[in-house]
């Protein structure tokens, strides 16, 4: 790239040494500077231009000389061009030689005040060449940046320090959370449905399909505890095996049922509180394999369980089946009826127990942060 300042006797030395008139009429200098023309569709390179004239070299047509034509006149930047429309003559055309010279016919045309400043630009210096496109040069200050002062001492030492902490910190935290979360994926997983928290005991189901006739939650041992009219007319009666604590299951009088659908449900006056829930058949196995369980509440409460050994029951494919968690502590009354999030977590290998426990801290943290 050539950045030093073009002046008017260097321009006619140059256009001499490429085999151009130094001047044309009215002693206008002939620049060497970059450019193509296009003239009835073809294209030619420009060998140097003036305000009235420019040579230009190329594939010439013998019947051309004398003919007016429109030219475009093209000037390549970096990014972007400069054209311009300007009528034109073409004179000494040489076919063997590939060369011409198109004259302005207008040389006052609309195309002066571009023209005139692009050649201002080039022999000012503000314009250089690069290959055969324009770029703007240092000697015009356009684009030139002013340096930045050098900051010295430790106040600046200090910003970089800070920047540079501040960067990786958050770096490895995103990594962190990126890694947690793809943790969490592969060794943990969410029941689809969540848990209800009640006595430990057994259940008193329907014995036909029908209606309940009569619901007595108080009944003693021996009493009726409840009756169904069943569907052929019947009506069967189910004793209260024991004097135990008695808890409905959302049913009453009136109520139809179908046959082994649970009604009541015993348990002793001292049971703890279970959790007890329904779990799809391609689940569980997954849960019958389960590390641990863990049990979170509305309120944001957490407590470890494990499954009832026994308690996932067999059912038919497609259905629901039902499971028995017991709690590592035990459960206030408050917590009966409540329903709780239960949380699989997978077999972790030995050599991610590190990982896993900083899983749990992070989504803990996490679940603090945004409830």
């Amino acid at each position: 790239m050539d950045h030093a300042k073009a002046d008017p006797i260097q321009l006619r030395k140059t256009a001499h040494a490429d085999g151009l008139a130094v001047a044309g009429p009215a002693d206008h200098p002939m620049i060497a500077m970059p450019f193509h023309a296009e003239v009835d569709g073809r294209q030619y390179r420009g060998r140097g231009i003036s305000l009235v004239r420019a040579e230009i070299s190329g594939l010439m047509d013998p019947h051309a000389s004398g003919t007016e034509r429109i030219a475009w006149v093209v000037f390549r930047f970096n990014g972007f061009t400069v054209a311009l429309t300007i009528e034109v003559r073409m004179e000494a055309v040489d076919a063997e030689a590939g060369t011409a010279t198109l004259v302005f016919t207008d040389p006052l045309g609309e195309h002066l005040p571009q023209l005139r400043h692009l050649m201002n630009a080039f022999i000012a210096g503000d314009l250089v060449t690069m290959g055969n496109a324009l770029s703007v040069g240092v000697a015009s200050g356009v684009g030139a940046k002013p340096k930045a002062p050098t900051e010295r001492g430790f106040a600046p030492f200090l910003r970089r320090l800070v920047g540079t902490t501040g960067i990786v910190v958050l770096s490895g935290l995103l990594v962190t959370l990126a890694a947690e979360k793809i943790f969490q994926r592969a060794y943990t997983a969410t029941l689809p449905t969540p848990a209800v928290a009640g006595y430990e005991g057994r259940t008193l189901a329907a014995t036909a399909t029908g209606q309940i006739e009569f619901l007595n939650t108080d009944a003693k041992a021996g009493e009726v505890a409840f009756a169904i009219r069943a569907n052929s007319g019947q009506t069967l009666s189910v004793a209260m095996p024991c004097d135990c604590r008695v808890d409905s299951l959302g049913l009453e009088a009136g109520s139809t049922v179908f046959a082994g659908d649970p009604i009541l449900r015993l348990s002793a006056p001292d049971a703890a509180l279970i959790l007890t829930g329904y779990v799809p058949v391609d689940q569980a196995l997954p849960l019958a394999g389960a590390d641990h369980l863990e049990l979170r509440f509305a309120d944001g409460m957490r407590i470890d369980a494990s499954l009832v050994p026994g308690s996932i029951a067999t059912t038919t494919a497609g259905d629901l089946m039902p499971y028995r968690l017991l709690p590592r502590a035990p459960l206030p009354e408050a917590r009966l009826g409540q329903l709780a999030e239960v949380t699989v977590h997978h077999p972790v290998p030995a050599l991610l127990l590190p990982v896993a426990g900083l899983s749990t801290v992070l989504s803990h943290a996490s679940e603090a942060l945004i409830p």
